[in-house]
């Protein structure tokens, strides 16, 4: 009915409400839908790897996917999905990006708070400290050692504190792994860091 009204496309979340986030998206839902109309069918609902999302297609038919969950821990998600959908491969973000990454979007976060310090409190975004604080749960995914970084924002009462807590932290997994490429014989960190660029003095 709706496509005949004219809707130009539908998107399903595969889960019901008393799902919640629980459980397994049901993606033949999906493919039911897709079966049903004519218009494009945009799938969603468990995709946390481009894997992920070339099963979706293949599985249920649908002419694009959405991402939610997945997104804010691994923003470069959709290059990765173009690179395996293209290749069959795709790259992986080192330490060193995920660390641009987060310091650019902290500092991005209070220059915003700066610029709108004196609107009314009603038409600020919001508490840059705070915004801060719930996304380091997300950046720090995948970070080794990341549990002691949120641990250390969750404890800083401003958005410098935040900063230097990021920038001790990457600084000492710098110097640890370029320690011990120096110090141990036969050591190699290519093997045991793989996901970081090491640039050692």
């Amino acid at each position: 009915m709706a496509e005949q009204e004219g809707l130009n496309a539908v998107a399903l979340h595969a889960r019901t409400r008393e799902q919640g986030y629980s459980g397994q998206a049901q993606w033949q839902w999906i493919a039911a839908i897709k079966q049903a109309v004519g218009i494009p069918v945009i799938g969603n609902g468990d995709i946390r790897t481009p894997e992920d999302a070339a099963a979706m297609v293949a599985e249920t038919g649908c002419d694009a996917v959405m991402i939610g969950r997945a997104a804010p821990a691994n923003p470069w998600i959709f290059r990765q999905i173009a690179q395996f959908t293209a290749t069959g491969a795709y790259d992986r973000p080192t330490v060193d990006a995920r660390y641009g990454m987060i310091r650019a979007y902290f500092e991005m976060l209070l220059a915003e708070g700066e610029a709108t310090r004196e609107l009314p409190r009603d038409a600020r975004p919001g508490d840059p400290v705070g915004k801060m604080k719930q996304f380091a749960t997300w950046f720090t995914h995948s970070v080794p050692g990341g549990a002691k970084l949120r641990a250390a924002i969750y404890r800083a009462r401003s958005g410098a504190a935040v900063l230097d807590e990021v920038e001790r932290f990457f600084a000492a997994q710098a110097e640890g792994a370029c320690a011990a490429e120096t110090s141990t014989e036969g050591y190699d960190p290519a093997a045991a860091f793989p996901q970081a660029e090491l640039i050692c003095d």
